[in-house]
């Protein structure tokens, strides 16, 4: 008994590793991921802020993406665009045809063969589909059923919307693909800019702090980097509706790896010391999970990444302003 159990375990554990269904649930966004792998889109942050998803959903869409057979990894560990991937960037987005090559782009997915039948038509509901995810996985019910949401988001979204016959005229919005447009070409300029902070000399960047916080209002806006600095690069004041005037100390890091939690540590112990009103902590790149936490237990300090700071300097018109259109373009 316990040689057929154990028999069965196996063919189960076999089956879970050629199985597979990452907890992706939008089709658009495997496509943003596969036109941003195309446009030379890496930045970390950058791309987090173009899916709107934190890292581990964004290790999701990249999993279905190559489970999809839109992206591969080339012989350096780099991602890079499939055949069928260009195929479906030369589809319009929510077009049929894009729906045609995802429907394909299933179809020809190893991991979702037991699937065949379901995305052919065969009528489960999610409590059904859920169950055939645990037997055939053994995932726990939780976590099979978010994957059986992601099976049964795909098919509706490879079926298309239904048609409404209301006889009246019909267009197409174009609004979702300016939108999509925008958001790409956004994200490779904040990615550019970025990459042009990262060449700067890192007093340079200082300035373009200081600079950022005297667009924005500040006043007395000084400049204090350097080895000596005690963790404030930049500080400011500024003074509210009542005249009650309040001092901001800002760290700049200009990282292209994330930045751990000993700097929010230093820019705290300076927070506290020196009784300042508010903290800033800004950087080219994003944060660890641990800094992360550790700025929590104090609101009056801010954790700014890249993406977000490109944001802020093109809404002040330091280097960057934005167009007609929300899209990011040089200062002029």
């Amino acid at each position: 008994m316990a040689r057929v159990r154990q028999a069965r375990s196996s063919r189960v554990d076999r089956l879970h590793r050629t199985l597979d269904v990452p907890q992706a649930d939008r089709l658009g966004n495997v496509r943003q991921l596969v036109a941003a792998i195309r446009d030379g889109i890496d930045h970390a942050a950058t791309l987090l802020e173009l899916l709107d998803v934190d890292h581990r959903h964004f290790l999701y869409y990249r999993q279905a993406a190559v489970i999809l057979g839109v992206v591969e990894f080339n012989a350096r560990g780099e991602l890079c665009v499939t055949s069928f991937g260009q195929r479906l960037l030369a589809s319009a987005e929510g077009s049929p045809d894009e729906r045609l090559v995802f429907a394909d782009a299933i179809a020809q997915a190893r991991a979702l063969r037991p699937f065949a039948s379901f995305f052919a038509g065969e009528p489960l509901d999610l409590p059904t589909l859920t169950r055939r995810l645990e037997v055939l996985t053994g995932l726990s019910h939780s976590t099979a059923e978010r994957r059986a949401h992601t099976l049964i988001k795909w098919r509706r979204y490879v079926q298309g919307p239904t048609p409404e016959n209301s006889g009246g005229l019909e267009l197409a919005d174009p609004a979702p693909q300016i939108e999509t447009l925008v958001a790409r070409h956004n994200a490779l300029v904040k990615q550019q800019t970025l990459q042009w902070l990262m060449g700067v000399d890192p007093g340079d960047f200082e300035k373009i702090v200081a600079e950022l916080l005297r667009a924005m209002g500040y006043l007395d806006v000084t400049q204090r980097g350097g080895p000596f600095d005690g963790g404030v690069d930049v500080v400011a004041g500024r003074v509210d509706a009542w005249g009650h005037r309040s001092e901001l100390a800002v760290q700049a890091k200009r990282y292209a790896a994330p930045v751990g939690r000993r700097y929010v540590d230093e820019l705290l112990g300076a927070f506290r010391r020196q009784r300042y009103a508010e903290a800033l902590l800004v950087t080219t790149s994003e944060f660890s999970a641990p800094a992360v936490q550790a700025a929590q237990s104090e609101p009056n300090l801010k954790l700014v990444d890249g993406p977000r700071f490109v944001d802020m300097l093109a809404a002040h018109g330091v280097l960057l302003q934005v167009g007609k259109f929300g899209e990011l373009k040089r200062q002029k």
